[in-house]
């Protein structure tokens, strides 16, 4: 169970008109170790970090949705919420990679980011330098190409069990081939809606990725019935 916290429920008005962050205790004392915030400010954040009394430690996943987070929030929020190792940013359109690089720390073992449109191929190095121990990766975003697959190191080799690139017009089949050769002991794929993808491609998959247990290629209309003997 998650709670999703919208930016307007955050705060109280008082009858001057200032506003008070709300009282957290609530889910404090449900232990609650994961939150979604959505539509939420680097300031927001920070009283969030503050208010809430298991932020420090004991929160292990934050979801950030359609919010303005900057580098610097980004940068705060992984540096103060020492318990983190699960993080999803989804529509978040005011970080740029150089957040990424500045703020991703070691011990993040699963991310997830959709529709944040300053992602691209530098996102990818910065994560595969900066997370060794990563075991799932979701990515969505249309500017990522071939090239970014290549950048993954032998630590995510070892590590990295499920990859998710949804809607990544740019990857083609040159780019399956890397993510291949970069992760071999994969046992989860998503190539949905990656256009460009074809037959080919998946006749790479099969024969790179042998601990492969599910493959998703919903959404790929360069794909024909022939993909299928590549899998069988």
């Amino acid at each position: 169970l998650t709670p999703v916290l919208h930016a307007k429920e955050l705060y109280n008005v008082l009858p001057g008109g200032e506003k008070e962050f709300v009282n957290l205790q609530g889910f404090a004392a449900r232990g609650f170790e994961g939150f979604c915030l959505v539509g939420v400010s680097d300031l927001d954040i920070c009283e969030f970090i503050d208010n809430y009394a298991l932020s420090k430690k004991g929160v292990k996943a934050m979801s950030l949705k359609r919010s303005t987070i900057t580098d610097a929030g980004l940068e705060v929020m992984l540096e103060q919420m020492q318990g983190v190792v699960r993080l999803e940013l989804s529509g978040c359109n005011d970080f740029t990679e150089a957040g990424l690089w500045s703020s991703l720390s070691a011990r993040i073992t699963s991310l997830s980011v959709s529709d944040c449109i300053n992602v691209a191929d530098d996102a990818i190095a910065a994560i595969s330098q900066l997370l060794p121990n990563l075991a799932e990766l979701s990515l969505q975003a249309y500017h990522v190409t071939d090239t970014a697959l290549a950048y993954f190191t032998a630590r995510q080799g070892h590590s990295t069990h499920t990859l998710r690139l949804l809607s990544c017009w740019e990857i083609t089949n040159h780019g399956v081939a890397n993510g291949g050769h970069s992760l071999p002991n994969l046992t989860a794929l998503s190539l949905s809606g990656c256009s460009k993808v074809a037959d080919d491609g998946v006749e790479l998959v099969a024969e790179n990725l042998r601990k492969l247990r599910s493959l998703d290629l919903s959404w790929c209309p360069r794909i024909t019935d022939m993909a299928l003997e590549y899998v069988a």
